[in-house]
């Protein structure tokens, strides 16, 4: 039985058990505070997930964990055969992952019942050895959580409704989708749906306040994200779409306005050696946002997916993407290479923080 380390509202760990529970594969969910020793020298890192096989290897990065994983099954793959819908799913994901990150926590830690929710589960389930008064022990999960990834992610007073917005308009394609067919790509759920697991289950259908809005603004969402939980695979081939339709590539555009432009500035951060930087999305201004190597490399797996893709599939995707945004994924080259698992060993390579060691700092 695999080990995985991480927390049962944690944000990957979730993306990662959804996985685990739709391929029957058993596992062990342990904390990752209180094996931090055994996880640097293990994976490198102190991150959830991270998992250790029964055979002493370890892996890290939901993201190459699930393309491990399913590499490994008898049944049909979570990935489209179809290089279109393949490549649309993997940049669902890839959005899910890095932009739906800020809203999340924003929507878990801004609010009080949220943190008052989180703060609980988190001293309880991670802080449990200290011997401090819990509600001490709340005190600095929300002052690290609502400090680090929340305020020094860029959701301030003037990011506010954008950062919510963002939240709003993902329904919106979602319950698009979901009113065609039971799951993103079609009748049975792909990387696109558990990609969206990482925000949609742990935290945006779980903690008090975005749940309430899942129910009232986005009940096909909410349903989904039940029918995830439940759903085994089966032997048979699912049937994705033939093509991508009007409410994919509303989802697509959303991910090219918000992700890709982010990626974009990042790497460019990057380059300059800047540790924060500033961008505008959607017309908002965000401030001082962290630079992430580990985000560079994000943008370079996903421009290596674009660059393997005949002509034709590229040419059937940009006419879903809106052009400027998009064309971070096919112009001349990156400004500086992220170095990041040079060998392509991941996810058995030592892993690396989205930011620096952990916090944005």
């Amino acid at each position: 039985m695999m080990k995985v380390y991480g927390s049962r509202i944690s944000y990957y760990t979730g993306k990662l058990e959804m996985y685990l529970r739709y391929r029957a594969i058993p596992y062990e969910l342990l904390p990752t505070v209180g094996n931090e020793r055994k996880l640097l020298d293990g994976a490198g890192v102190v991150q959830m997930p991270v998992v250790e096989l029964d055979d002493g290897r370890w892996l890290t990065d939901s993201t190459p964990i699930l393309a491990w994983l399913d590499a490994q099954q008898d049944g049909a793959p979570i990935y489209p055969a179809d290089p279109v819908l393949r490549f649309a799913a993997l940049l669902i994901e890839d959005y899910a992952d890095e932009w739906l990150w800020r809203p999340s926590m924003h929507y878990r830690w801004s609010y009080l019942q949220s943190r008052e929710y989180a703060s609980s589960v988190l001293a309880d389930e991670l802080l449990s050895h200290m011997w401090l008064p819990r509600w001490f022990k709340k005190r600095l999960l929300i002052r690290r959580q609502l400090g680090g990834f929340v305020r020094g992610d860029g959701v301030s007073d003037a990011t506010w409704d954008h950062v919510e917005g963002g939240v709003l308009r993902a329904f919106a394609c979602l319950e698009s989708i979901l009113a065609q067919r039971r799951f993103v790509l079609g009748d049975a759920p792909s990387i696109a749906d558990f990609g969206l697991m990482g925000p949609m289950f742990r935290h945006l259908a779980q903690d008090p306040t975005p749940s309430e809005v899942m129910r009232q603004r986005a009940p096909g969402v909410y349903a989904w994200v039940a029918r995830m939980w439940n759903t085994r695979a089966s032997r048979g081939a699912p049937r994705f779409v033939s093509q991508l339709d009007q409410p994919i590539g509303e989802l697509l555009v959303e991910a090219c306005e918000t992700h890709l432009v982010q990626l974009r500035e990042n790497a460019s951060a990057y380059a300059r050696g800047v540790k924060r930087y500033d961008q505008v999305i959607q017309g908002c201004q965000y401030r001082a946002v962290p630079t992430s190597r580990y985000r560079v490399w994000c943008l370079e797996e996903l421009r290596r997916e674009w660059s393997e893709l005949e002509p034709a599939a590229r040419e059937e995707l940009r006419r879903h993407l809106p052009q400027e945004e998009a064309s971070v994924l096919w112009h001349d080259s990156l400004p500086k290479p992220s170095d990041y698992d040079p060998e392509r060993r991941a996810p058995f390579n030592r892993g690396i923080n989205v930011f620096g060691k952990g916090v944005p700092g």
